[in-house]
């Protein structure tokens, strides 16, 4: 260390740096400097975030027992009593910061020993914190005296707390049956069988994953050949539907005979269906060929009664109303009977026998 370090005794307890090296000393020992509210507040909440408040309780407490050894080792057993050690050792930690410990009761025949500590780092930082969590590093270090002092595993009980408002820490230690060892290894059985259950429900969960997955995929090929025979009922009826289609087209042909004239063929029955559809595709060609005459021609038809004579003038009524005259053709006697008896109006409409005579008188009337 360079002679113009900086070096102060406070209270027993020296402290020095090497700037050269940045380091702060305590007893020749590196240490650092950390504000107890704000950076180790945050250090420490970061920890018990990660463990659990109950781990990072046992870890704390755990290093503050580890950290006696040498105390016991070095200052303690030095001096004349171990009342004088305890005390030297409690201004110590007043002096780095720790806060002052101090020894209130230690009855060797009862057992029974009594703690109490000012100021704990713990305590600043977890009231700064709001939060009030044990102050577990300085009663891990006074359970590890305890012991020494006693000669039997050490339980620490801590009966005042800074972080809910009492002026100081206070703590009582006491034998106890279950060693710090024994309550970690409690933790390592707890924690095992935690993961143990884990990793069962976990196993349940893969499980009940590969069965949803097999339903899933069974669903999937169900709803994929619902699919296929949906697609092939759509494919079937699409070509029933165009098969009609072309029975109907082929059943009621519409043939444009001249320019401007349609002839319209009826052959076989003559019912509303079938009337529907010839007026529909009858009213579509005329406006398509802008025709002007229709010839219907009844030379095929079956006998008409009197609904079918009257679906036959509606035919003739909705072609007027496209601007088309109509011509009837091929009507047997029957027919002109039906028509007479049912009073069609046919004024206007001129009737052929044949289908060639129609054609010529159109032609004219068109010429």
């Amino acid at each position: 260390m360079a002679e113009q370090d900086p070096s102060i005794t406070v209270e027993g307890v020296e402290f020095s740096w090497d700037i050269e090296r940045g380091l702060m000393l305590c007893w020749g020992q590196p240490v650092v400097l950390m504000w107890t509210e704000s950076t180790m507040a945050g250090f420490m909440s970061g920890l018990q975030r990660i463990l659990g408040t109950e781990r990072f309780n046992l870890a704390l407490e755990g290093s503050g027992r580890e950290s006696t050894e040498g105390e016991w080792r070095d200052i303690i057993q030095k001096l004349p009593t171990v009342e004088e050690g305890l005390a030297f050792v409690g201004r110590a930690m007043r002096t780095v910061g720790l806060g002052e410990f101090e020894l209130v009761e230690l009855d060797r025949e009862a057992r029974r020993i009594r703690y109490r500590v000012k100021q704990s780092w713990e305590g600043i930082y977890q009231r700064a914190l709001g939060v009030d969590w044990g102050t577990w590093s300085i009663a891990g270090k006074l359970a590890g005296y305890s012991e020494r002092i006693l000669g039997v595993p050490c339980q620490i009980v801590q009966t005042s707390f800074t972080a809910r408002g009492d002026a100081f820490d206070e703590f009582e230690a006491m034998p106890t049956e279950q060693t710090y060892a024994a309550r970690l290894a409690a933790i390592a059985d707890t924690e095992a069988a935690t993961r143990e259950d884990l990793r069962s429900a976990l196993a349940r969960v893969r499980d009940e994953v590969r069965e949803r997955q097999r339903v899933e995929a069974r669903l999937r090929d169900e709803i994929a050949e619902r699919q296929r025979v949906e697609d092939e009922l759509r494919a079937k009826l699409e070509l029933i539907e165009r098969q009609e289609q072309a029975i109907s087209e082929l059943s009621t042909p519409i043939l444009q005979v001249w320019p401007g004239i349609v002839a319209l063929p009826i052959v076989g029955p003559v019912d509303g269906e079938r009337v529907a559809r010839m007026t529909e595709n009858l009213l579509a060609r005329i406006a398509q060929t802008h025709a002007r005459c229709v010839i219907l021609d009844l030379t095929g038809a079956d006998a008409l009664d009197e609904t079918a004579a009257a679906s036959l003038l509606r035919i003739v009524g909705a072609a007027r109303l496209l601007g088309a005259g109509c011509l009837l053709s091929g009507i047997s006697p029957r027919m002109s009977a039906t028509l007479v008896a049912i009073n069609a109006p046919l004024a206007g409409v001129s009737a052929f026998n044949t289908l060639e005579a129609a054609l010529q008188s159109a032609i004219r009337n068109l010429g």
